[in-house]
């Protein structure tokens, strides 16, 4: 058989202690030296019709285009998956190849991604191998990649940190960052309940929940039963809230209205009501409105008091939510919070207002509407 047409599959065992199958079709009969421009010779019968020179630089061409350096990762992701089908290592020359520097490690690591998704083992085995300058940037290219392929990913981190538990790579951060990303949530907190370092699991856990907060509240809540030790599981449950929070916080609000009064759902309506207030203040005033007096009531109504100004909250509309305030602080600071403001864009209201609140003493009225007529001076900023 020539070299120009050798096929067959290698078996290795690699660096990582697993055998892996790699399929060969490298056509060349050699591995192609780091830092040269691959060359592909495709078996083409001349029987076509066509220049056999025209055509390999067409094939060529298709398979590994000079991008430009403005193209979006999922432009150079889509290039890499094409280049890695016809042979990962010609592909890997490809991107560093490329004149542009930024563009090369751009390239390079959507190359190492797709070839995690093709064949995780292989791929990050020729990880292991690199530099020491470059492979961590390229670890993470190459699970984000295995991702695809959650179990495998997991068991080659596994014999990775057996290896070497200190884990001076960082190959276990790689994957926790690699898995959220793919909303492998399931398979990340199998992990850490099986196989990450007491040390690393509860920050872990907490990026992990917080994610899936985010994407996936109710399997997110699901799944905090399955933690036994109970400061991680408060910890990820505050992760879940902060997460949840982000994205829908009037969905956490609700759900935090039907948890027993404690410690999670004071947090929960909490960590709901001060993102809502700075999202969408108006749907969070509409459901205070349905929501019964009480210690929660009060404090949200202080929040998004405290978070408003005349200028997105009429003053009367403000005030009539501080008349439903039943603490007495929080009704003074949210009645001077509002009083304040008005009193910048209609003094005379504002003091008349003041004027007729019948929970006020004399002496707190007077003194309150004093301050008004004579508000302290604007000091301006210094421009040093």
């Amino acid at each position: 058989m020539s070299s120009a047409a050798k096929f067959g599959t290698v078996v290795l065992a690699t660096s990582l202690g697993i055998v892996v199958a790699w399929n060969v079709s490298h056509r060349s009969g050699t591995m192609p030296a780091r830092g040269r421009a691959p060359v592909v010779a495709p078996a083409i019968s001349p029987s076509a019709g066509k220049n056999i020179q025209t055509v390999a630089s067409a094939v060529t061409d298709s398979i590994y285009p000079n991008p430009d350096a403005s193209a979006r990762d999922e432009e150079l992701l889509a290039l890499a998956r094409k280049a890695v089908a016809d042979f990962p290592l010609r592909a890997i020359d490809w991107a560093r190849s490329q004149p542009d520097a930024l563009l090369q490690r751009r390239l390079l690591s959507a190359v190492i991604q797709a070839w995690g998704e093709k064949d995780p083992a292989t791929a990050i085995d020729w990880v292991l191998r690199q530099d020491d300058d470059e492979r961590r940037l390229d670890m993470e290219a190459a699970l984000d990649g295995a991702a695809q392929q959650p179990e495998l990913a997991l068991a080659i981190v596994r014999q990775l940190l057996v290896n070497d538990p200190s884990d001076p790579d960082g190959y276990g951060p790689s994957l926790i960052a690699a898995l959220i990303n793919a909303k492998q949530f399931e398979v990340i907190l199998q992990f850490l309940n099986n196989g990450a370092s007491p040390e690393s699991r509860a920050d872990w856990m907490a990026a992990t929940f917080n994610r899936w907060g985010q994407t996936q509240p109710q399997q997110a809540i699901k799944a905090l039963a399955s933690l036994t030790d109970e400061s991680l599981r408060a910890s990820a449950f505050h992760s879940v809230m902060d997460g949840w929070s982000q994205d829908d916080p009037g969905a956490l609000a609700a759900y935090g209205a039907t948890l027993s009064p404690g410690a999670d759902r004071d947090y929960a309506v909490k960590q709901a009501l001060n993102n809502w207030s700075l999202q969408d203040p108006a749907a969070m005033a509409t459901w205070l409105n349905q929501q019964p007096e009480g210690t929660e009531f009060d404090e949200a109504v202080a929040l998004i008091i405290s978070k408003t100004d005349s200028a997105n909250c009429p003053p009367a509309t403000a005030m009539s939510w501080v008349e439903g305030i039943g603490d007495s602080t929080l009704k003074l600071q949210s009645f001077m919070h509002v009083l304040d403001e008005w009193n910048q864009t209609d003094p005379m209201a504002a003091q008349q207002y003041a004027a007729n609140v019948s929970w006020l003493d004399t002496q707190s009225r007077q003194k309150i509407i004093e301050g008004l007529k004579n508000p302290p001076p604007v000091i301006a900023a210094s421009s040093d």
